[in-house]
């Protein structure tokens, strides 16, 4: 399912769901973290997912099972090497906080749950807050379309020009995997150099 809210208004009872489904991801990095690496490779079995993110079965298929039953993974009637396919669908939300307008997509939910493998995101989370980092992916977007300097995002974030260069370092490596399975940004991965990519926390093994 996808759905999205705008304006603070619910699109029925859909868009309500995605306002908690998007609660729960971004409550669990560890639900998050798998949550974008199954989306990232849909379709996949949940063995593959162990090996990509280095977890027992009884884990994987507890999250598997969680997503479920929110309505956002589904197993398929389809096998692979004799094991079932799961599918993931990307989720976007849109709504007002005050005079805000917040936006939760797979790339939001996916620097989330890379707090869980990447030191700099989770640093950056623990140090200065999940809002800041909400803004900061916002400001590296602003980097990426060519409007800021690293520097300039540290500004705007009004951190040390250390930590903003490191955290949109390490946001600009997702959005370099997540963007193109995200319906709320265009595909970046073209835009971003393949060594970036290739050092971010989540790995596509179907391409």
């Amino acid at each position: 399912m996808s759905g999205t809210i705008k304006n603070g208004s619910p699109n029925g009872d859909q868009g309500a769901a995605t306002f908690f489904i998007a609660q729960k991801l971004l409550s669990d990095p560890n639900l998050a973290y798998f949550y974008t690496d199954l989306l990232v490779n849909s379709p996949t079995t949940i063995k593959e997912a162990m090996a990509r993110q280095n977890i027992v079965k009884s884990t994987a298929y507890k999250y598997a099972n969680e997503l479920a039953e929110l309505g956002i993974a589904e197993e398929l009637d389809q096998l692979e090497d004799g094991a079932a396919l799961w599918h993931v669908d990307p989720i976007a939300g849109t709504w007002e906080t005050g005079d805000t307008e917040l936006i939760v997509s797979p790339t939001v939910i996916a620097v989330y749950g890379a707090a869980k493998v990447d030191d700099d995101i989770k640093y950056f989370s623990e140090r200065y807050g999940n809002e800041r980092l909400l803004r900061a992916i916002d400001e590296t977007l602003e980097y990426l379309n060519g409007n800021h300097t690293r520097r300039g995002v540290a500004s705007s974030l009004q951190v040390s020009s250390a930590a903003g260069i490191a955290i949109s370092q390490a946001i600009e490596a997702v959005i370099g995997v997540v963007s193109r399975y995200d319906p709320e940004l265009p595909d970046l991965s073209e835009e971003i150099h393949q060594r970036v990519i290739a050092d971010a926390p989540y790995t596509i093994s179907r391409d």
